[in-house]
């Protein structure tokens, strides 16, 4: 070999073997980086093996507890407050954080519960309304032909019964013979409007298009309309002297003929004007009448001031509502679409003992609403810019270091970040004690029903990661190590042409020196 060409090869030998020798480096910094990442994930998986949640007592099978994840929804719902204990959650101010269904139906009812209960329209799977609804009415007799006079006439008697009470509380007396007077009229309103022609509107005037709802009471609903609006009650006036005293219509022999006082003989009484006096019913006041001569009717307003006044006016008006909601009371229009709505064999009413477990918790949800206020989380944008005290955005955010668009939950459907809030303080817990009867305050800690438990689920997935990822690290780590053999390999080969080559040079440079020398 020519001696040019043989130090040209010695010099690409050395350069691969320079790049081998660096191409070994560089995979030996790989493997400690993999020695490092083993390390890193052998700590996460001793971390995680550590891994605690929250659960919350929800009932008992038998004598056994029975604990679930803690969330919003369990911690909240009926059946929580039937088998333990009913649970509220509220922010710093005291406000009660509520579904956003609840929160609707507090906003429909004008802080009225008996509106409230009625705007809780019960929905199917499919979320159609199936036409039942809330009440606190413990009566199932209406003023229909379907019940028999006495039926009628003994709830009509609780229901006056009802409104005594609530009169007792306010200084409002109708007199002794105030039934005769009492509800002789009521008035029962609906939410939904036709136009002329009977057809159905929404809110803006525009008429519903019926086609695309499977039936009217979806297609209201999905409009915004409740199906039972608020009705009053009406008590006619007693006619009255110019000292106040009522009235008596004038009593009747059994042939209708008016009845005049008599002396021992039979004669009649005169007065100073020479009139006969009439001998009065007073089973029966008269009414007062307008011009026309027709009876004058005033509404029940409401006039207490305490909460003993407020409850018993709404169920008295409530048992009201429930009597004289009937068919008869439904123009053509609400017959068509409502029927059932006025059928109290359907309505969740208090005349079911199974209800009143459901009526309690609606109730004492109600009161603190109505005591405290109230907010709620909703993905409609608009509703929070126009109620931002009472609702709540939780829609979409934009998340800056990585520019992608992701979901921020809300806590009434993360527990993550239920738990989170309730942890920081942001949120707050109360319970409702029959003892105080009032909602107390509690806390995680405190709270006997609420325990932190091992978290199986997260040592499991924990576990699972931990094995996938080291076995990727091994996987990673043999391919390593077979490029490691194939780079010893190549420089034991590399190293001996080396040699071989070099011992040439050198016989060679050996040989220059003796033919010149």
């Amino acid at each position: 070999m020519g001696m040019a060409a043989s130090q040209a090869r010695l010099l690409s030998i050395t350069a691969r073997l320079t790049d081998n020798e660096n191409s070994g480096q560089s995979i030996s910094y790989a493997k400690q980086r993999l020695a490092d990442q083993t390390q890193q994930i052998t700590n996460e998986y001793n971390e995680a093996l550590e891994a605690t949640k929250l659960t919350v007592l929800t009932g008992f099978n038998g004598t056994e507890e029975v604990y679930s994840d803690l969330s919003y929804k369990i911690l909240t719902n009926p059946t929580m407050a039937e088998n333990v204990k009913q649970y509220v959650v509220t922010d710093t101010k005291g406000r009660i954080l509520v579904t956003e269904d609840i929160a609707n139906a507090y906003s429909k009812s004008g802080g009225n519960y008996n509106s409230f209960l009625a705007a809780l329209n019960i929905t199917n799977a499919a979320g159609n309304v199936t036409g039942e609804f809330y009440s606190q009415a413990d009566i199932t007799v209406q003023n229909s032909s379907d019940y028999t006079k006495d039926e009628i006439n003994e709830t009509a008697q609780k229901i006056h019964e009802a409104w005594d009470a609530y009169f007792a509380t306010v200084g409002i007396s109708l007199g002794d013979n105030e039934h005769d007077g009492l509800l002789e009229e009521f008035k029962w309103t609906t939410t939904f409007s036709t136009n002329n022609n009977g057809e159905y509107i929404n809110k803006e005037g525009k008429v519903i298009d019926l086609t695309k709802y499977d039936s009217v009471e979806a297609a209201l609903a999905a409009e915004g309309y409740s199906f039972v609006g608020s009705g009053y009650a009406s008590y006619a006036r007693f006619a009255k002297d110019k000292d106040g005293n009522i009235i008596y219509e004038q009593a009747k022999d059994k042939d209708g003929n008016l009845v005049y006082e008599t002396d021992e003989d039979g004669n009649p009484v005169l007065d100073e004007d020479g009139n006969q006096i009439p001998v009065y019913d007073y089973s029966k006041p008269a009414y007062e009448r307008d011009a026309n001569g027709n009876i004058i009717y005033d509404p029940i307003n409401y006039e207490g001031t305490t909460d003993e006044s407020r409850e018993l006016y709404d169920y008295a008006m409530a048992l009201t509502e429930a009597f004289f909601r009937t068919e008869e009371s439904l123009d053509t229009a609400d017959k068509k679409a409502h029927n059932q709505y006025y059928d109290m064999g359907i309505v969740k009413s208090a005349a079911d003992p199974e209800n009143a477990s459901i009526l309690t918790y609606y109730k004492n949800i109600f009161d603190k609403m109505h005591s405290c206020g109230y907010f709620t989380y909703t993905d409609d944008p608009s509703k929070a810019s126009s109620d931002p005290e009472h609702y709540t955005y939780a829609g979409l955010s934009l998340t800056s270091h990585t520019k992608k668009t992701t979901t921020t939950a809300s806590p009434l459907e993360d527990n993550t970040i239920f738990v989170e809030y309730l942890k920081n303080g942001t949120l707050r817990l109360e319970y409702y004690s029959t003892a105080d009867k009032e909602f107390v305050s509690t806390t995680l800690s405190e709270d006997t029903c609420i325990q932190e438990v091992e978290d199986d689920k997260a040592i499991a997935k924990a576990e699972t990661k931990y094995n996938q990822d080291m076995l990727a690290i091994e996987n990673q780590d043999k391919i390593l190590d077979l490029e490691l053999n194939k780079l010893d390999t190549e420089h034991s080969a590399l190293q001996t042409e080396y040699d071989s080559v070099k011992n040439i040079v050198d016989k060679n440079v050996e040989s220059s020196f003796k033919t010149f020398g």
